[in-house]
């Protein structure tokens, strides 16, 4: 999938226009999560950056592979709320190796190709300082059309699951978000998570 050409093409489903909902159910649930460096991997138009860096998470980071994203990210962000950096999350630089207190996902995982998902998980886990946490939002039920194949590429609750914990997370919280763009209700997994272990 070249993502790049698909925001030249202006065909970009994901992009809904405004931070994913589940942020404000999620801030009710667990304020506790929100603070500190924070990593949004697949940012886009950085929606979800900024509004956790209007809730008092920062410094806020939004990477994304796709050169174009970046570039209307910062065009949008007027006030610099956060800031933006073409980066490949399976390969990230030293020094956002143990930087961040938290890793935001949303719909991150579902677009990775299912054979990534390790090593997506890995990343993240590599991004973490000690006792670091994710949180985030999983497009688990997609709905495809007969024949579809994705992405996005669902996934079972119980395959989420196992994927962080072996990984080395523990699971805090989990429940099906009542918050969410339309069309998503009942189709979506929010998730809080900690580095419980280092190896």
């Amino acid at each position: 999938m070249n993502w790049n050409e698909m925001y030249e093409r202006g065909e970009t489903p994901w992009e809904k226009g405004l931070p994913t909902p589940v942020l404000t159910e999620m801030h009710a649930k667990h304020p506790e999560v929100f603070s500190g460096h924070t990593l949004v991997p697949g940012c886009g138009l950085g929606h979800d950056a900024r509004w956790l860096a209007e809730q008092g998470c920062g410094p806020v980071l939004g990477a994304d592979i796709a050169p174009l994203a970046i570039e209307k990210a910062s065009a949008v962000d007027a006030r610099g709320l956060a800031s933006y950096r073409l980066l490949d999350v399976f390969n990230l630089p030293p020094e956002l190796l143990g930087a961040f207190d938290l890793v935001w996902e949303h719909t991150c995982l579902c677009a990775i190709d299912p054979t990534m998902r390790e090593a997506y998980v890995q990343a993240v886990r590599s991004a973490l300082k000690k006792n670091g946490m994710v949180a985030g939002v999983f497009f688990i039920n997609p709905e495809m059309d007969p024949g579809e194949t994705g992405p996005p590429f669902g996934i079972s609750v119980a395959e989420l699951e196992a994927l962080w914990r072996e990984a080395g997370f523990e699971l805090l919280d989990t429940w099906v978000p009542n918050a969410a763009y339309p069309g998503r209700e009942g189709r979506e997994r929010a998730m809080v998570l900690r580095l419980s272990e280092q190896i």
